[in-house]
């Protein structure tokens, strides 16, 4: 758990790292220790206002500081996501990516590499380019725990499972639940 004096230091971390990131044009390096700062902070809020008085007047200034806090991290990776973006645009790959934002530039870039292959399809053989969809709109997926009934994106329900069942879940729910290491995405081709 981090330290009153630890807490403090991150908070001031975040407001410098958000004056750099609005005050120059590249994105700013982020600590290495950014992420697991944040988890802990993140951590040692909750705890304390898990066993604070929530009368208390130190209680209503933690929340506070939590409020600011999620507004600064929400401002801050706007900024840092147009930054991204601008920068894919104009064709160079950003650098000082956290882990969360170097998966979003290699998705992002394969997009635009099949948007420009679908174009050079157009205007040089003038020919226009099947769309494919992917492959299949839903997920092979096991179950590695018993889990209840789950409404999925396309509002029909699945479930309830068992552990080591398997199932076709639809793309999206199931990489949620596989992020959550409820199920393992199984990968049939």
């Amino acid at each position: 758990m981090m330290s009153e004096e630890t807490t403090e230091g991150f908070y001031d971390e975040i407001v410098d790292i958000w004056l750099k990131e609005r005050g120059q044009e590249p994105l700013v390096l982020m600590p290495q220790d950014f992420e697991a700062k944040l988890y802990a902070y993140a951590s040692s809020a909750k705890q304390q206002l898990r066993v604070s008085d929530k009368k208390a007047i130190s209680t209503l200034v933690k929340y506070a500081e939590l409020d600011v806090v999620k507004k600064l991290l929400s401002s801050l990776f706007e900024i840092r996501f147009r930054k991204i973006i601008y920068a894919i645009l104009k064709g160079s790959r950003p650098e000082n990516l956290l882990n969360v934002e170097r998966h979003f530039v290699d998705e992002f870039f394969k997009l635009i590499y099949e948007y420009k292959e679908r174009i050079n399809s157009i205007t040089h053989d003038f020919r226009i380019p099947r769309i494919k969809e992917r492959l299949t709109k839903y997920e092979v997926v096991c179950f590695m725990q018993t889990f209840p009934k789950v409404v999925c994106e396309d509002m029909k329900s699945y479930g309830p499972f068992r552990q080591y069942d398997l199932a076709a879940l639809p793309s999206e729910s199931a990489r949620v639940l596989a992020t959550k290491h409820v199920v393992r995405l199984l990968d049939l081709l």
